[in-house]
This record gives structure tokens, sequence and C-alpha cells, in this order.
């Protein structure tokens, strides 16, 4: 059976956390190792795990990283690459892994000489108990990482290759003052832009739990107040920000460098570089279509 090293960011997550760790104790056909990194819970969340999983290796970082997105990027900076496993996983506190999950992800990685695997989701609207399909597997376009990540960090899986290149990467990675930094973007935008392969799986075998307290679920729900909360951050500035970071780590040579050095350089030459290279920026026609309106109507 095939090792898999999971890797669980956990913040006051004493609500949901015991069915999450069962459902990845479930996994079929595999052998799971859980690894927990706890960002300084002040509620049962340690307790439930010491007690219902004593034999789950747990930390607590002090200080707090500050962010999940932090937290998991810090796991795979200090994962010992020599432990008996072949692949990486991320997991959520809050979600429920359906069986076959982690064995899906491995055969997709294997059958396709791929690096990073990523995937569909199902929403779970817990306020409803209702189910329905967040779509991610639209057909890879050769500049997406610039603009967008793969799919929610918690479908990620990845090999041993793989994580070792990002350990070396992330010696250098700065993000003390990158406002909405996300790891979910990051690591699509690293294995892509260094020609690694990756799988976007059209299944889901995830149940994407939508609750009052998660970071940036909200923003997977369809409503008039998620679209204007959306808008409101590219026209304030969302995308010149994160491309000012993410600039510093492509090659100079690069065509996607400068293709974000005219996005960076003023209304004109942003909305140039974003009609030129069009459908090549983003997955989805329709996502990409409201980027490229709401650039248009951004002046600054």
């Amino acid at each position: 059976m095939q090792r898999v090293k999971i890797l669980l960011a956990s913040y006051n997550g004493e609500k949901y956390i015991s069915e999450q760790i069962t459902s990845i104790l479930n996994q079929k056909e595999v052998l799971v190792e859980v690894d927990i990194s706890d960002d300084g819970s002040v509620d049962k969340t340690l307790n439930i795990v010491n007690t219902e999983f004593p034999s789950i290796s747990t930390c607590v970082n002090h200080p707090g990283t500050g962010s999940a997105a932090k937290n998991f990027l810090q796991m795979v900076a200090k994962l010992d690459l020599d432990q008996d496993y072949e692949f990486i996983a991320f997991s959520d506190q809050d979600d429920v892994w359906l069986p076959e999950k982690m064995i899906s992800a491995i055969k997709l990685l294997s059958g396709n000489n791929a690096s990073l695997y990523c995937s569909n989701l199902t929403k779970w609207e817990t306020n409803t108990d209702s189910y329905s399909l967040l779509k991610k597997d639209f057909p890879q376009r050769k500049f997406d990482y610039l603009f967008e990540g793969g799919s929610a960090g918690c479908t990620y899986v990845f090999t041993k290759v793989f994580a070792k290149s990002m350990q070396i990467f992330l010696q250098d990675l700065n993000t003390a003052n990158w406002k909405g930094f996300s790891h979910d973007w990051l690591v699509y935008f690293f294995a892509r832009a260094n020609n690694y392969k990756v799988i976007i799986d059209g299944h889901s075998h995830i149940h994407y739990r939508l609750h009052e307290t998660n970071v940036h679920g909200h923003l997977n729900k369809l409503s008039w107040a998620t679209v204007k909360e959306k808008s409101a951050e590219v026209l304030k500035g969302y995308y010149q920000s994160h491309a000012f970071n993410y600039i510093k780590y492509l090659n100079k040579n690069s065509e996607a460098y400068h293709i974000y050095k005219k996005f960076l350089s003023g209304y004109f030459s942003r909305n140039f570089v974003i009609w030129r290279y069009n459908f090549q920026l983003m997955r989805d026609k329709k996502k990409f279509l409201i980027f490229a309106l709401l650039n248009l109507l951004k002046f600054r």
C-alpha cells in the first residue's frame, strides 16, 4: 500500500476536527499518517485530538503563523522527506473526505506522471445541509497560474520530489506584507512556473464544508454579497497586489514575467495585456470575462 503524509492545519476547530480526522483515517487502499500543526487554538481542539487520536502527532506554533496558508507552508518546509511515505496531502480541519480521496489522487498522479493533484469539490452548505459541485477542472491555460490557483488547497496531493523542490523555494519566500496570501495559489503557481505537471480531477472526493467561521469558504457561495465582495477586491487592486508579489519569483526573461510587468504598468498596458492574452490567463471563460470587465472599470 502507498503511504501518504497528511498535513492538517488547525485553529479553534473543536466543532468539526474529529469528524474530519475520522474520514482521513478511513481512507481506502492507502496508509495515512496525520501531522497536525495548531496555530494556538484556545478551544478544545488539541484536547479532542490528544484524547480521541493519541497516535497522531501534534505541534503548536509559538507564536502562531497567523493564517492557515502560512501554517501549511511551514509544515512543508519542516517535512522530513527521509520518512517512509510517497505522497503528501493538505487537509483542512472542517471538511469530510470520501473514502477514495487519496487513492484516486495517487492513481491519477502515477498514471499521468504528474507532480501535483487537485480536484473539483462538493460544496456542503451546512445551514441547509445541501450539496452542489464547485467546478475547478476547466482546461488548464498557458498562463492561468499568474491569476488563479488550481483549486482549494484541501484537495492538493503532491509527490516527494515536488515537496523537496518546494522546500528549496520556500527558503526565499517572503510573505510578511503579502495581503491575502494563499497557499492554494502559491503551490499551483510554483508548479506551473517550474514546469511540473498538474492534474485537475473532474471528480469530487471531498465535502467542502461551508459554515459561519470559514476563512475563505463563504466566497464560494453564489450570492449577490459574494459577487459584490469579490468585485470590490478586484477594483481595490487585488490582482495587482498579487502580481507584485509573484513577479519576484519568475525568471526575468520569461514571457510570464513580461505579462506581469505589463499588467503592473498602468491602465492601458494592463488592459492591453489582458486582451492580448485573453483566455490564456484563466481557465473559466466566464471568470475571465468578469476579470477583464472589472479591469476596464478600474482606472488606477
